[in-house]
């Protein structure tokens, strides 16, 4: 079975987050989608992120009713602070020996995959599979500042046709914040478990 590795720090996740995952698999691009809570995200560092307990309930919460799409908890049970996609890809794969592991990113996140830790190691051993972004279309130019022309090249061949899914966890955060309705963009069981724990300046209830 492909298993496409789906990280993020999910702060708070939404129906863009749900809605990608689901045409990924519809595309045939892989068979699972299991999402990744960023424990101690390396992105973040220093940041201030919701508490990882709450970004992984509601997780479970947004992706209960969508099929082939799992939560797993492994950043959490490796403790590792910050956590990093390789080394939690590298634990994942003993979980999963059978079967075979993908690593999905964001067109914006590609052109800045030289920069991770052990990214050579990570293209070397994983298949990529990146998803658009508006505004941020990787070309074989971008990448050959960082990688090699062959690499470059298969790099950018990673990128699906898909449909965009400008949502933004960064907005969404604002809105409730300002009490603005995003009935629209979280799932309802999100919503009400941001407001019994008075997430994101949520009136706590």
């Amino acid at each position: 079975m492909r298993i496409a590795f789906f990280g993020g720090t999910f702060d708070p996740p939404h129906n863009g987050h749900t809605g990608l995952a689901e045409q990924v698999i519809a595309s045939g691009h892989t068979d699972k989608v299991l999402f990744v809570p960023a424990f101690s995200p390396p992105h973040k560092f220093g940041l201030p992120v919701t508490p990882y307990s709450h970004r992984l309930a509601m997780l479970r919460l947004a992706v209960n009713a969508t099929p082939g799409v799992e939560v797993s908890d492994i950043e959490a049970r490796l403790g590792k602070s910050p956590s990093y996609t390789f080394e939690v890809m590298s634990a994942l794969k003993l979980e999963f020996p059978e079967d075979r592991l993908q690593l999905m990113l964001g067109s914006d996140s590609l052109l800045q995959l030289h920069s991770w830790h052990m990214s050579e190691e990570l293209v070397r051993r994983w298949e990529i599979l990146t998803y658009p972004r508006s505004g941020e279309m990787a070309a074989v130019e971008d990448l050959c500042k960082f990688w090699d022309a062959d690499i470059a090249g298969k790099l950018v061949k990673t990128v699906m046709k898909l449909p965009f899914f400008e949502i933004s966890s960064t907005e969404i955060r604002k809105m409730i914040a300002k009490n603005e309705k995003v009935d629209k963009l979280i799932y309802r069981d999100v919503k009400v478990y941001i407001d019994n724990n008075g997430l994101y300046g949520s009136a706590e209830k």
